[in-house]
């Protein structure tokens, strides 16, 4: 899978104050939009689509330091990104197409989308870990990308958290179909399909395949498809 390094990396430590994090979905009226430039929290891009993308990009209020990048020709039928935290990094590639929601809240993670994506109506929320998407992806509407449960689960017995947050990162020329998920830990590598309504669970090692099913398995090898 490429450009996967950074993603998968420990988030870095930043010296900012840790605010406490709003969960979510939480109303929009504790933000504050990119326009208005606080704490460092920075926005970056030119041309329509990153100019409008400006007014619904929101910085947490407490939040610091944190970074939207929007590449060339950049086009929105209504995306909206929340970021809550600090050290954090959205980056958006060039010939890049997408609605739907972005959501981050934590610490130093990055959120990278490759050049020339489509993405239709997909919810992104990268909570403690991040997230990565290589070029040339087409990812279908209402697809749900998740690294965590949002909940903690511990184990009884010993005290230790169970579920704790991974990076997601899905590999160059992907399809995603519609209605899928890739919740915490998922990697689909390049040149994959994840089926219509699959969830996808694990790390996967072979390019060129459909991945389907609930939870999502190997059904056919040596694939290729066309936009």
């Amino acid at each position: 899978m490429s450009n996967s390094d950074e993603i998968l990396e420990e988030p870095t430590p930043v010296a900012s104050v840790r605010p406490g994090l709003p969960r979510p979905g939480r109303p929009r009226w504790i933000y504050h939009p990119a326009l208005i430039p606080r704490r460092g929290n920075r926005f970056e891009g030119r041309g329509l689509g990153a100019a409008w993308l400006r007014l619904t990009t929101l910085f947490y209020g407490p939040s610091s330091d944190n970074l939207v990048k929007v590449g060339r020709k950049f086009r929105t039928k209504g995306l909206v990104i929340t970021v809550a935290g600090a050290g954090n990094r959205v980056e958006i590639g060039d010939d890049v197409s997408f609605s739907g929601r972005i959501e981050v809240r934590g610490f130093g993670l990055t959120v990278k989308i490759g050049d020339r994506c489509d993405a239709k109506r997909t919810r992104i929320i990268a909570a403690d870990a991040g997230v990565g998407i290589g070029d040339d992806c087409l990812i279908a509407a209402g697809v749900h990308i998740r690294t965590s449960d949002m909940h903690v689960i511990v184990d009884r017995a010993g005290g230790e958290r169970v579920n704790p947050p991974r990076a997601v990162v899905v590999g160059t020329g992907v399809w995603i179909a519609g209605e899928a998920a890739l919740l915490k830990g998922a990697g689909v590598p390049d040149g994959c399909v994840v089926g219509f309504r699959s969830v996808v669970t694990q790390v996967f090692d072979e390019t060129d395949c459909v991945l389907a099913g609930v939870p999502a398995r190997v059904a056919r090898r040596g694939i290729a498809w066309t936009r």
